[in-house]
């Protein structure tokens, strides 16, 4: 059995000392010689060589990339019909969308977290900003995070709003308004779309926003996280996943 080097993007992140404690490994931020009865995962490093640095990777920083980068990710999800809010280059198209009756939102950056850089536009009348790209707001009932290892499901975490004044349309889990919290079921088409999605992004683990139009039964991927959250019952199912995993190794 291999033991594990968690390389985190950050030192500070909570959730790769916790996956490194329950592991019993040791976690890195940085290129370090890695021993060959190790294996590297990767918790949200997007900027790390990988070519000539270490072949026994779970989660590459190219695919790591893939996620990070929205329009990547989507372009990534149509050719692998993993469903997702429609989205487009062209203000003309968002200001089509807006006259029909939509709200679009403008997104500044293609990389932003937590809700940054998005404009929300909800008046046909109004001018249409320059924007990295503009998506589709999808009217969804519920909010689920679909975490998966190897095309498997990990753990179900369902988005909980925290106060009645919480937005509605750009639900951030930021622990004041909006946070998420352990559920054992979501609708078959939420998993569904969660697991193909880490998958169409080529990445061996990842966790899924997809949120949930009751209506019509209908799921939409919105993102997919490479270091998803703190919650001890995500963390201790991730260990417990990387571990069956590192004893076939």
């Amino acid at each position: 059995m291999k033991t594990a080097v968690i390389l985190t993007y950050k030192a500070t992140s909570k959730s790769a000392k916790y996956l490194t404690q329950h592991l019993e490994g040791r976690m890195i931020t940085e290129r370090v010689p890695i021993r060959p009865t190790e294996c590297l995962i990767n918790w949200g490093g997007g900027t790390f060589p990988s070519r000539d640095w270490n072949p026994e990777w779970l989660n590459k920083p190219s695919r790591i990339c893939n996620a990070v980068e929205k329009l990547t990710a989507f372009q990534l999800f149509h050719g692998a019909d993993v469903p997702h809010p429609a989205w487009t280059f062209h203000g003309s198209v968002a200001k089509q969308w807006l006259e029909a009756g939509h709200i679009v939102l403008a997104r500044a950056t293609a990389t932003g977290m937590m809700g940054q850089g998005i404009s929300l536009l909800n008046n046909p009348r109004q001018e249409i900003p320059s924007a990295a790209f503009y998506s589709k707001h999808v009217k969804h009932t519920e909010e689920y995070r679909v975490h998966v290892f190897k095309g498997m499901l990990v753990n179900l975490g369902k988005k909980e709003q925290l106060h009645p004044n919480a937005n509605m349309m750009v639900r951030n889990a930021d622990e004041r308004n909006w946070d998420f919290i352990h559920v054992e079921e979501a609708p078959y088409p939420v998993i569904e779309a969660g697991i193909a999605a880490v998958v169409a992004l080529g990445l061996d683990f990842g966790a899924a926003d997809v949120g949930f139009r009751s209506q019509d039964n209908k799921a939409y991927v919105f993102e997919v996280n490479s270091a998803p959250g703190v919650g001890h019952n995500t963390i201790t199912r991730y260990a417990n996943v990387f571990r069956r995993y590192l004893r076939t190794l």
